[in-house]
């Protein structure tokens, strides 16, 4: 069907080529627009695959030796989705002054359930690691919140002012989700040539292999003794 709608909305072969990818859907993360791959018919459009060289004065200069200028250049290259560097926007201290940067830098992205990180007691995320199934945002905001508040309910039977997950919890859910992770798009032959965004400097693509079902119900089933509640 993709095809099809290529060889329908893009005339040159040349230019269709180019526009084909490699992979299949879901390696990354698909554009959808009605008019999109018809601009490319116009005569003022021109699509340029040669990797670039140098950025002039006055234009880009790509490997091949032509020179396209510009009056405006507009850089696309916000892609380092599961860069450490930048999740989250801010710092976080755990106790005893450990960095959450440093501990995913050292230790590889992982959280449990995708909520919480041993070390880092009362802090719960939403997006954290292997939380996401790659669905809604809707559905994964409720389920993790539900995680979280189920938590803070149970903390406060227990008149609590620490909730912590405990550092076997968070193994155990880690090594779970290697083991699953086969599942996942990213690493069947299909994507071996998209060089996805989605992998970070380890290799990993910190995306829940689960369905959307599964996570749900396990938002309510988790043990909550995989916590430490004290005061």
């Amino acid at each position: 069907m993709g095809r099809a709608y290529l060889k329908r909305e893009v005339h040159d072969p040349v230019v269709r080529d180019k526009l084909t990818p490699r992979y299949a859907v879901g390696c990354k993360r698909p554009g959808f627009h009605n008019t999109y791959l018809s601009t490319y018919n116009r005569d003022n459009v021109e699509l340029v695959t040669e990797p670039i060289e140098k950025v002039t004065g006055s234009g880009v200069a790509t490997v091949d030796g032509a020179l396209h200028e510009v009056d405006v250049l507009i850089l696309a290259t916000g892609f380092a989705v599961m860069d450490v560097d930048s999740l989250p926007t801010f710092p976080v201290t755990g106790a005893g002054g450990r960095s959450l940067a440093r501990f995913w830098t050292e230790q590889r992205l992982q959280a449990y359930e995708g909520v919480s990180i041993p070390g880092f007691p009362n802090f719960f995320t939403v997006m954290g690691p292997y939380g996401y199934v790659g669905s809604s945002y809707f559905a994964l905001i409720e389920t993790q919140t539900h995680h979280i508040v189920r938590c803070l309910a149970q903390a406060a039977r227990e008149a609590a002012t620490r909730v912590e997950v405990s550092g076997a919890a968070n193994d155990r859910f880690f090594a779970e989700m290697m083991r699953k992770r086969h599942r996942q798009i990213f690493w069947q032959d299909s994507c071996a040539l998209a060089n996805s965004y989605y992998f970070d400097k380890n290799g990993d693509v910190p995306l829940r292999p689960t369905t959307t079902a599964e996570a749900i119900w396990r938002s309510r089933r988790f043990p909550l003794g995989d916590y430490e509640f004290s005061r």
